[in-house]
């Protein structure tokens, strides 16, 4: 057996290891990458928050449910969420159209599944639309959302 050859066998597994050291760091490297994704939902139909309305939120991934809920003594709205899969969290901007909308903070329900919000009814505009932008986070991935509703 020549000089080389006992090199070889000598480097080779230090190469092997060293090789799915980084085929592991540049997987774990693409997962991430990932994770940071927006994901869109889109409108299925027309959204209409009103009892007899349906509105619903999809992606590849999520498929959301919003309607209203038996609203507060002082008359405000409550949104209700409903999801697919559990949410880790949520923020709703709401209010008549504009660029900068009010936020607030999903808040969790029975379960991870289903969240509520409080909108005051002066976030609806005289023709009764109101405007609502979404971000929540299902599954290590942010799911987005802006639409007009019919309340």
């Amino acid at each position: 057996m020549n000089r080389h050859l006992k090199i070889a066998f000598i480097i080779a597994p230090f190469l092997s290891i060293g090789g799915y050291a980084l085929v592991d760091q540049y997987q774990h490297y693409q997962l991430q990458k990932q994770a940071r994704a927006l994901f869109p939902l889109e409108v299925d139909g027309d959204c209409s928050l009103r009892p007899d309305g349906d509105c619903r939120l999809r992606s590849a991934t999520l498929d959301l449910r919003l309607g209203l809920g038996d609203g507060a003594a002082s008359g405000d709205l409550v949104l209700i969420v409903e999801s697919s899969q559990p949410l880790a969290g949520g923020k709703l901007g709401y209010g008549p159209v504009s660029e900068k909308l009010p936020q607030r903070t999903l808040q969790q329900d029975a379960d991870a599944r289903h969240w509520r919000v409080t909108i005051p009814r002066s976030a609806i505009d005289a023709a009764g639309r109101l405007a609502l932008r979404m971000v929540v986070t299902s599954g290590g991935r942010i799911h987005i959302a802006e639409l007009m509703a019919r309340v």
